[in-house]
């Protein structure tokens, strides 16, 4: 019996707000890096049919010259949607800790404007709400 080929498949796309400022730095070989957190509400009904909220919370990585574009763009709050691959890495700290990071390596940022943000639930919920040129800035990142 032949073995099963999963398709290597490693894409993610969500859209939220800035939960704090990104944090901008050059790595030790000099490679600009912007990383930060995003929180993505999440409405829904319970079992008494009340509605719920809650939210979840995902780190990115923006890096090289796209990281230096946006380091001033983006702050506390800012709505954005991007996509990406998600990256796991592990380390131990100086007590052989062991810690690990799940976060999303940015191929595509979309910088949202308050109206449009405004709109979220329905950006990824029940209808897509056409989105108008002068109220998204995109940034395609190079692979």
């Amino acid at each position: 019996m032949s073995e099963l080929r999963m398709p290597a498949v490693n894409q993610i796309t969500v859209a939220g707000r800035l939960v704090q400022d990104p944090e901008f730095r050059l790595t030790e070989s000099g490679v600009a890096r912007l990383s930060g957190r995003l929180a993505v509400n999440r409405s829904f009904r319970d079992r008494e049919g009340d509605w719920q909220e809650e939210a979840s919370f995902f780190n990115f990585v923006v890096w090289q010259a796209q990281a230096e574009r946006l380091a001033d763009r983006l702050a506390k709050g800012s709505p954005v949607l991007l996509s990406g691959r998600l990256h796991s890495h592990s380390w131990r700290d100086e007590d052989e800790n062991p810690h690990s990071l799940v976060e999303i390596q940015v191929r595509h940022l979309q910088v949202l404007s308050q109206s449009v943000a405004a709109d979220t639930p329905e950006l990824v919920g029940e209808s897509n709400t056409e989105m108008d040129e002068a109220d998204t800035e995109v940034f395609e990142l190079a692979a």
